[in-house]
């Protein structure tokens, strides 16, 4: 039997000519401003070359609703990363992680990629609140939600006392 090595090494791809399609603003659902609790699907920070050679930053991130009527809801918190709005993704993040991020957490230079912070952010339960300014809505991470504590089952088999009506 083949060992996990030789079989990955020998098996073909594609050409590597499908574009990978980011998820934009449009894909995300409207839902009324408000608080929500939500599971961080997807975070990426990405570069977009500019003509003289510069680059600018972004930051994205994606949650899913996880109840309420809004259940489901994909939502998106998309900033470009600069100075008036760099405090607030670090605020984000250190909400959810403990720790202020630095740059090299964030953004892998070397491979021009989302950084390691991704791995500590995608999956955590959190709550948000969606407020709109103008045509922008704005998302703001208020805090981790933690299931530490075991859920008690209800017993609905003793009787209470309650009469029966018929």
């Amino acid at each position: 039997m083949a060992d996990i090595e030789d079989i990955f090494d020998e098996t073909e791809t594609d050409d590597g000519d499908q574009e990978v399609k980011r998820r934009g603003k449009d894909d995300a659902d409207k839902v009324p401003d408000g608080a929500y609790n939500a599971k961080i699907v997807e975070f990426s920070v990405f570069a977009k070359e500019l003509d003289n050679g510069d680059r600018d930053y972004f930051t994205v991130f994606w949650f899913e609703v996880t109840g309420g009527a809004a259940a489901g809801a994909q939502l998106q918190s998309f900033s470009a990363v600069g100075p008036n709005s760099i405090r607030f993704i670090k605020r984000a993040i250190k909400t959810v992680t403990g720790r202020i991020p630095k740059w090299s957490d964030m953004y892998d230079k070397d491979t021009g990629r989302t950084g390691r912070v991704l791995f500590d952010l995608v999956g955590k339960h959190v709550q948000v609140t969606q407020k709109t300014k103008g045509k922008y809505a704005n998302l703001y991470i208020d805090k981790v939600i933690h299931f530490d504590e075991p859920v008690q089952p209800v017993d609905n088999d003793e009787d209470e006392g309650v009469d029966d009506l018929f």
